[in-house]
């Protein structure tokens, strides 16, 4: 059996980053290098690619504006393999904590309000979700003292309030 197109973009592509590791490269360079027109069949194939990647311990970036003047305004990623990391991987990684911590305060939010809704459709697991999420909120606790470079100091003491606020709720005798 022959594989699918899906699976030889997928093999065109990663093949083709390996080969570029650690270049600035958009999804035009991309195209332009394993021959797929930029689109939706591209943009899958970089998406699997970037799944493979993780498997491997290597690590395909967000795409993000270009460090490169001359590029200026083009949206790029690199592929990077297993520690050979620099300042920019470094910085598309506290990017992606940042934006995960949001995420995260942003899931406890919303499944608390939908636990505490009467007229919720599945209250039990919501409730579930949302204990789930003050948990990893409470294992974080810690993440302001890391660094500046992981956690932005003017949102260090809103995520301190948070977990202040959630440790007092977990802490209080329970009212009987």
């Amino acid at each position: 059996m022959g594989w699918t197109q899906a699976e030889n973009d997928v093999a065109d592509v990663m093949i083709w980053l390996r080969s570029n590791h650690g270049r600035e490269v958009s999804y035009a360079d991309i195209a332009t290098g394993v021959g797929i027109n930029d689109g939706p069949r591209l943009r899958r194939a970089v998406g699997v690619v970037r799944v493979i990647a993780a498997n491997r311990g290597d690590r395909l970036e967000r795409f993000m504006p270009s460090a490169d003047p001359a590029r200026r305004r083009v949206w790029v990623t690199r592929y990077m393999r297993r520690g050979h990391g620099d300042e920019f991987s470094a910085r598309d990684a506290m990017s992606a904590a940042r934006a995960a911590m949001t995420s995260m305060k942003d899931m406890h939010r919303a499944t608390t309000f939908e636990a505490d809704n009467a007229r919720s459709i599945a209250r039990k697991d919501l409730e579930t979700m949302a204990k789930a999420a003050d948990e990893c909120i409470t294992k974080v606790a810690g993440i302001d003292k890391v660094g500046p470079q992981v956690v932005r100091q003017e949102n260090t003491s809103l995520l301190s309030q948070m977990i202040a606020d959630l440790e007092a709720r977990l802490t209080e005798p329970a009212a009987g």
